[in-house]
């Protein structure tokens, strides 16, 4: 059994090493993530749904600086944890009319890696009035 979960971990790992540098609007699905709402406007409380998502995935930070939004989130690989899928929904907050670039990045704490990035993409994300 130890065998088969350290085998699966392994196809996880290599299956989330893949480095985009960018995605369209419309390819989040590739991602198994969406923005909610789909056209979303300045009234709205944006949020991010990332679809079965491992739970030791943690959300480390959201911080936006002018047009770019940048979400962190950390897992330590070293842990061996077992991957138990939820979704999980990250809320980006109102933003004003325009367009913004969102940075997703997936970091690996372990200080067994070489390259701690296990995922980065970043994607426009339109907004209206």
């Amino acid at each position: 059994m130890k065998t088969f979960m350290l085998v699966i971990f392994v196809l996880i790992a290599f299956s989330c090493s893949e480095k985009v540098d960018d995605v369209s609007f419309s390819n989040l699905s590739d991602h198994n993530m969406k923005i909610n709402p789909e056209n979303p406007t300045s009234a709205d409380e944006i949020k991010l749904v990332v679809f079965d998502d491992c739970t030791y995935n943690v959300l480390s930070e959201v911080t936006r600086a002018g047009k770019t939004i940048d979400i962190l989130k950390k897992f330590n690989s070293m842990m061996k944890w077992p991957c138990v899928m939820k979704n999980d929904t990250i809320l980006i907050g109102k933003l004003p009319e325009g367009t913004y670039t969102v940075r997703y990045k997936l970091l690996d704490t372990s200080t067994q890696v070489t390259d701690p990035t296990a995922l980065y993409f970043s994607f426009s994300l339109p907004v209206s009035k």
